[in-house]
């Protein structure tokens, strides 16, 4: 017994760093276990299920409820919203996020204030930004009406958030605005890591501002572009908070993304265990973007 315990104090005192580090996340790896870890196996527990909200001892129904969601249209229509939703105002951020990116790394006076004016969108509270775009997307007495209006751009309101026709661009729009600050400031940071030299070697050499973007540029942000674009992608492919204000899902189900009918599905038609299948059945496609979004950040902190 004497040996073993001397064994086992030699291995600590080699260990010792090691040891108290998996000590110190210890914590954390707890609350997630609790926060995360806990929910999701009784999610996948119900999504087997016909659980019902306020009813007990539900029975088991094997794959019933993934069998009736994916012969289901209106879910297959919530999921490709979704992913249409999720890559366009990936695509719009990443265009504008670039230019707002280039424009504040360039030397001006007043450059420190611009930068933090360009973190506002992002840094206000999420409700209070979504009922502010809600007003100015109103028919009656929103700000874009009355400036298109008064532009001649058009006769009559447009109702933004209840046509079928422009529900989505709006919440795309409303979604840029509060996500482009996002891209800025990473890609800003990425501009900042590219060594000088490159620039002054290809200005020597007779490059053109496009071929410096070209060879320069959009290589030095590679990494950066695609960790930034998984994290939005994910983000956005979840989202529930600016559709719910906003939209509720409507008009009809023309806003209706795969969060909006999870919740739809769980708290309004009671249909717990098929509303649990929803996240499972997507299970798969989120866990590849986050192996790709986990070797972009490993690939990234193997060059540094």
């Amino acid at each position: 017994m004497t040996k073993f315990v001397r064994s086992v104090k030699q291995w600590y005192w080699v260990h010792e760093e090691t040891v108290i580090g998996y000590l110190f996340l210890l914590p954390v790896v707890a609350i997630l276990l609790f926060l995360v870890g806990y929910p999701g196996i009784i999610g996948l527990q119900y999504s087997f299920t016909n659980k019902m909200i306020g009813y007990k001892d539900p029975d088991f129904v094997g794959l019933r409820n993934y069998i009736e969601l994916i012969t289901d249209t209106r879910v297959l229509q919530a999921i490709f919203r979704s992913i249409w939703f999720s890559l366009a105002a990936m695509v719009f951020k990443l265009a504008f996020g670039l230019l707002v990116a280039l424009l504040i790394n360039q030397r001006f006076f007043g450059r420190g204030l611009v930068r933090g004016a360009v973190l506002l969108p992002w840094a206000m509270p999420s409700i209070a930004a979504i009922l502010i775009w809600a007003w100015m997307y109103n028919d009656l007495f929103g700000v874009f009406n009355f400036l298109l209006i008064e532009a001649g751009i058009i006769e009559i309101p447009v109702s933004f958030l209840g046509s079928r026709k422009w529900v989505m661009p709006a919440l795309i729009v409303e979604n840029v605005w509060r996500g482009f600050p996002f891209y800025a400031i990473n890609l800003l940071a990425g501009l900042q890591a590219i060594p000088e030299q490159l620039y002054e070697a290809a200005r020597i050499d007779g490059a053109s501002t496009l071929q410096n973007f070209r060879f320069i540029t959009l290589p030095g942000l590679r990494t950066v572009i695609l960790i930034i674009c998984l994290l939005s992608f994910i983000w956005n492919a979840n989202i529930f908070t600016d559709v719910w204000v906003l939209t509720r899902g409507g008009p009809g189900k023309a806003s209706e993304v795969f969060s909006i009918l999870t919740f739809k599905l769980a708290f309004q038609g009671l249909e717990l265990g098929k509303a649990a299948a929803v996240p499972v059945l997507l299970m798969p496609f989120f866990s590849v973007l986050i192996v790709l979004l986990n070797k972009a950040v490993s690939g990234e902190e193997t060059q540094q």
